[in-house]
Formats: C-alpha cells, structure tokens, sequence
C-alpha cells in the first residue's frame, strides 16, 4: 500500500520537478553566452554552434521516434519556405540576444528577450486575428511601459558599453523569435516536434555559417569556450525544450505560461553568482513590471487557449 501511495505521489509530482529542471537550464542560457565571450568568440559564431549542435541532438531523438521520414512527405515539401523562414529567423534571434549580452546585463537582457509572449499576442492578432481578451491587452501595456523604461534606465547607466543599443538588439530578438514561434505554431499541428525542431535548428545553423563566412568570423577558439557552447546546447536547448514540452502535457498550460517568465529571475541570480553583475534596485524594479506584464500576457493566452479545448469537448 505504501509502495503504491509512492509511485502515485513520484507521478503526480515528477511533471513539477521536471518544470522547475528547465527553468534552471534555460536560466543558464544568458550567463553561459557571457562566459563564452570572454574567450573573444563572436556572438554569431556561439548562434551557430549552438543551433548546430541542437539540431544534430534533436534529429537524433527524432530518428529514434522514427520521425524523420515526417521531411520526405509531400505537405513538409510545400512547407520548406516556412522551415527556412522560420530557421533564419532563429538564426536572427540567437544573434541579436547573443551581442546584447555584450553591451547589457544578463538581468536586463533576458527580461527584454523574453518579452516574446507579448510580441506573439501582437502579432497573433495582427496577422491571424487571434483575439486578445482584457487580461492580455493589461499584461502587454503593462510589458511594453516596463520595457521602454527598462531600457531608458540603462541609457542612463555608465557601466554598460552601449546599452540603448543593448535594449535594441534584446527586443529583435524578442520579435524574431515571436514570428518563429507562431511559424511553428501553425507546422507543428500535425508535424513532429524533434524533426521540425531539428530542421529549424540545423537551417538556422547553416544560415550563421553562411554570415560568418562572409564575415569572416573565426570558427577556432578556446576548449573551455566550445565545452560551454555544448553546455547551452544540451541544457538550455535540448533539456529545457525537451521537459517544458512534457510538462505542457501533464500540468495545465497557463501554470506552465507563468512559471516560464521566472527566466529572468534565475538568470539575474546566476548572473549575480557566476558574473558578478549585481543589478541596481530601479532596473530591478522596471524588470519586475514587465515580468509582470509578461505573466498576464501568458495566463490570458493559455486561459483563451484552455477554454477552447473546453469548448470543442
């Protein structure tokens, strides 16, 4: 009897446990990308390996589910332009979120980057009449008031290199990978998620060589540089993706939409521990109204979407 009140007890919490393993690996993310550049490797260049090597785990996972063959069917063919659209703008995201990590703090830039369930509500509207109800419209004038001045705050500061253009950059990133998002959100109706996820990140990476040749960006660096890029790879990428995607299965969507923006949250504290950036109480402040703004952004999305399933039942 209580072997079974164990194993019921390991079921009902392991969803939870796992949740709370991918916003530690996705935390890790930002503070990773700063150690990385310490080693003088260009932001593209972690973007690629970093794609690279998430795309290579990803098609091993789905070669194992015996996915792969999801490319070779006709209605993936009539996709490929949105695959490759949708790759590039990943390519975009990583790029732009990366060299933001140069010129702001780990606390300020993820914050802004992670704006994107307020970019999605947008944009979702805008382009596929998707309806935002009152509790959205609230979270993202409440995001959008906090971000602008999050990121005049930081214009103030002359401790960061360039921080206006810091800002700038962190929210391209944010709109990127909004537009990358809905993409698959749309493909991944009927398609499987490791394939579409490795294809995408396999493009994206293909697309960064591509740049960084141009650029001539050097693919040579430090040991320690590309252990931490396989790090980001299988942690933030592999490990967060991988167990925020079974959680949406197990707990309900708007617990999983809340818990996600406590991102910022943990790479502020990892930034302070690792990086020493220690943020000053007003960036605190209006990173907490858009943290806010966020949350009310994603319970109204994935309250919308609850309701419909509802509906349709």
């Amino acid at each position: 009897m209580k072997k079974i009140r164990n194993n019921s007890w390991i079921k009902k919490y392991t969803p939870f446990i796992l949740l709370f393993i991918a916003i530690i690996a996705v935390s890790f993310a930002a503070p990773l990308v700063v150690l990385i550049q310490e080693y003088n490797v260009s932001s593209e260049i972690v973007a690629m390996y970093r794609t690279f090597f998430a795309g290579i785990g990803a098609l091993t996972i789905s070669t194992i589910n015996k996915d792969v063959k999801w490319l070779k069917s006709e209605k993936t063919r009539r996709r490929y332009h949105w695959i490759i659209l949708s790759g590039i703008l990943l390519a975009i995201h990583f790029a732009t979120w990366f060299l933001s990590l140069r010129f702001i703090s780990v606390a300020i830039s993820t914050t802004l980057v992670d704006t994107v369930p307020i970019f999605m509500a947008i944009f979702g509207y805008l382009f596929f009449r998707e309806r935002v109800n009152w509790i959205g419209v609230t979270g993202i004038v409440i995001a959008i008031v906090g971000s602008v001045l999050l990121t005049l705050s930081t214009s103030q500061s002359s401790d960061l290199l360039n921080p206006l253009l810091g800002g700038i950059l962190a929210i391209i990133g944010a709109i990127t990978v909004s537009f990358y998002f809905l993409i698959g959100k749309k493909i991944l109706k009927d398609s499987p998620l490791w394939a579409y996820f490795g294809v995408v990140n396999i493009v994206s990476a293909v697309a960064l060589m591509i740049y960084n040749l141009i650029q001539r960006n050097s693919f040579v660096f430090s040991g320690k540089a590309f252990l931490f890029i396989v790090l980001m790879a299988l942690g933030p990428s592999l490990i967060g993706h991988a167990t925020y995607n079974y959680s949406l299965r197990k707990i309900p969507a708007f617990i999983v939409g809340t818990v996600i923006v406590a991102e910022p949250i943990g790479a502020t504290i990892l930034g302070i521990i690792f990086l020493d950036q220690i943020p000053e109480i007003i960036t605190l402040a209006y990173a907490l109204i858009v943290i806010i703004g966020i949350g009310l952004t994603s319970v109204s999305q994935n309250l919308k979407k609850t309701k419909e399933e509802v509906d349709k039942e």
